[in-house]
């Protein structure tokens, strides 16, 4: 049996004490920190309130204040909000804060009326509060997430000491191991079992396993394995049983996008989604929303920028400041897209040829406008108008259109969903040009990933991603 040490920062008593005796505290400060805020919004929220109307602020009334932030910090402590590995997972961290504040106002309200004592509680107090509160809540997630992110951290409040093991060699340059550490788990040891599935040997792998790594008190096993080896699973966790900590695979991407795919019980075994459904009603009015909120929100603010740049496109070379043009969207329906004239021409035919790096149509101003976006906000506008939506695939020319669809089978896929300002291929590194059909191709699969997997959660990772991806990469000229 092969035996691999998982970096020499994981291996020794002393760092692992480290990590162990940094743990608690920290929880603390956490729990503390979301405790303080709660009680620190209410105030606001009650003085904000009483500014308002002109009143003095109730300091028997902080006892509302009080219950929420026990009821908050108590419900998250069981649901394991505060174990340091959970802190890593932003998404997951921002759903469950958001469910369990909402849960907690509930049972305020619900407290107040079966104890007859609304009237003492302001309306307009709990509102406040309610905003306040969840928005403070919501940004600590992102203050434990950089916390978390630095260095110091990832050394020392680390709370998963685990042993790895695996059938074959592993590359731990790879996405699916480099950042175990970073997501809370210690690895101490790495152990190969080898492909040798007969009794004998395995039996005897596993005892070794468990008598080397007796010494090191983890909390769990993760079992490395690939889709080719998932033959073997069943017999290899039958020698598995007599390891006496918990156990978990630890998939390659075919199996991990298997398992993640909502799945219903049928006959003794379950069906697995491999397309899911359109989307219901209710994520239908969820996508709508969202888009309509941000969208009026941002032609309002953006209004004197847009003007701006409509005047300065007219002053730098002659044509319509917008430019529209055909586009596909959802189900094939034809639309007509809304842009800034970024090029001395304005092409809309059977042949449309994409921008390229230095390429003559381009005026000056257009060239940072396509690098920047900028010419892509009067698309505010199709949103509104619900041709397109803020997330989605982004919608080629009809002659891309029909070119694409005759050689990438999944091609048309991308028109189950709203094509979108923005969409999960373009924070993946999918702006701009795609000269070749393997480029192409690539973000075709990002476009079908993102119609399969959506959520109202994931719309929201893309926005906050466009943001950087926009700054950082120069893929669009």
């Amino acid at each position: 049996m092969a035996v691999a040490t998982y970096g020499s920062e994981n291996i020794g008593a002393l760092s692992s004490g480290r990590a162990s005796a940094l743990q608690r505290p920290f929880q603390v400060v956490v729990i503390a920190a979301d405790f303080l805020l709660i009680l620190l919004s209410y105030g606001a929220g009650a003085a904000i309130y009483s500014a308002a109307i002109a009143s003095t602020v109730d300091g028997a009334s902080m006892g509302a204040g009080l219950i929420v932030g026990v009821v908050f910090v108590s419900v998250a402590y069981f649901q394991d909000v505060y174990a340091t590995h959970r802190l890593l997972d932003l998404v997951w961290q921002l759903r469950k804060a958001v469910f369990i504040w909402l849960a907690s106002l509930t049972i305020l309200a619900v407290a107040a009326f079966l104890l007859k004592s609304t009237d003492n509680l302001s309306r307009g107090t709990v509102i406040i509060f309610a905003a306040i509160g969840g928005a403070g809540l919501i940004s600590l997630r992102f203050v434990w997430q950089f916390v978390l992110g630095t260095n110091y951290a990832r050394s020392r409040l680390v709370d998963r000491k685990v042993i790895l093991l695996s059938l074959k060699p592993l590359d731990f340059t790879s996405s699916r191991f480099k950042d175990l550490r970073r997501n809370g788990f210690d690895v101490m040891r790495h152990f190969v079992l080898g492909s040798d599935n007969s009794d004998s040997a395995w039996e005897k792998q596993i005892r070794d396993v468990i008598r080397q790594s007796g010494a090191a008190d983890v909390d769990e096993y993760l079992l490395a394995i690939d889709w080719n080896e998932l033959p073997m699973l069943p017999k290899l966790g039958q020698h598995l049983r007599a390891v006496p900590q918990p156990i978990r695979v630890l998939p390659d991407n075919s199996i991990a996008d298997l398992v993640s795919r909502p799945f219903l019980p049928v006959s003794g075994t379950v069906a697995i989604e491999i397309q899911r459904p359109p989307l219901t009603v209710f994520e239908r009015l969820q996508k709508r929303c969202l888009d309509v909120g941000v969208a009026l929100l941002a032609l309002v603010i953006l209004t004197p920028l847009l003007l701006t740049v409509a005047v300065l496109i007219k002053l730098d070379s002659p044509g319509a400041a917008i430019f529209r043009q055909s586009r596909r969207g959802f189900n094939g329906k034809p639309f007509e897209i809304w842009k800034f004239r970024t090029m001395t021409v304005c092409e809309n035919g059977r042949t449309i040829t994409q921008a390229t790096k230095l390429d003559a149509r381009v005026t000056k101003l257009g060239r940072f406008l396509r690098m920047t976006s900028i010419d892509e906000l009067p698309q505010l506008w199709n949103v509104l108008r619900g041709d397109m939506s803020l997330v989605g695939p982004r919608p080629h020319a009809l002659a891309h259109d029909n070119y694409y669809d005759e050689i990438i089978s999944n091609y048309v896929y991308r028109h189950h969903m709203k094509p979108g300002l923005t969409g999960w291929a373009q924070v993946n590194g999918f702006r701009g040009e795609t000269p070749t059909i393997d480029l192409m191709e690539k973000r075709v699969e990002y476009d079908v990933w993102y119609v399969r997997n959506w959520s109202i959660w994931l719309d929201l990772k893309i926005m906050a991603r466009t943001a950087s991806t926009v700054l950082f990469q120069k893929e669009a000229y």
